[in-house]
């Protein structure tokens, strides 16, 4: 009888490991680097949920998944987080090398992004914002196509590199030099 009480527990510790080990090697939500050039001199790691049918962006009493006027880490899992090992100048400021995270708090017409100097925390809740470096207002871009999962990309022009986050029909691009 304890024999068949000592398999049992094993047989379910065993489907809980394997369990366990699928969910963290197969996140719904999976995590990916991008990088401004080969030089990898600033990157974002951030994790990328899917919109499965949800309403992304839009006011709380609708159930939006990212409510307007919200704390929003910036994707899914862990917080978001920039590494530079170069000065950049963000609207005026300047983010010296380093590794901050990125958390923002996304409006119909334009987004407040926070660069924080916390990088350790889950991002589930709001860093403290005595940590917070700057913050920039940057406007809201419509799209045509909708985004299917949450993208962060750098894009550049003539004058200015971007840091671009494109989800569902919106998109924020922050300029940096």
């Amino acid at each position: 009888m304890k024999r068949k009480i000592i398999y049992s527990l094993l047989i379910i510790v065993a489907i809980f490991l394997t369990y366990a080990a699928y969910v963290v090697n197969n996140p719904v939500s999976p995590l990916e680097t991008v990088t401004l050039n080969e030089d990898s001199d600033v990157s974002i790691t951030y994790s990328r949920p899917f919109k499965n049918d949800r309403l992304i962006f839009g006011n709380s009493s609708d159930e939006a998944l990212v409510p307007y006027g919200d704390y929003w880490r910036t994707g899914a899992n862990r917080h978001t987080y920039i590494e530079n090992n170069i000065d950049l100048n963000v609207d005026g400021n300047t983010l010296f090398p380093g590794k901050y995270s990125i958390y923002t708090i996304p409006d119909e017409n334009e987004w407040e992004v926070y660069f924080n100097s916390n990088v350790n925390y889950l991002g589930v809740s709001r860093p403290n914002e005595s940590d917070d470096l700057f913050s920039v207002k940057v406007p809201v871009i419509k799209l045509l196509n909708e985004i299917d999962q949450f993208t962060i990309e750098f894009e550049n022009d003539s004058i200015f590199n971007y840091i671009s986050l494109k989800w569902d029909l919106t998109k924020v691009m922050i300029p940096f030099k």
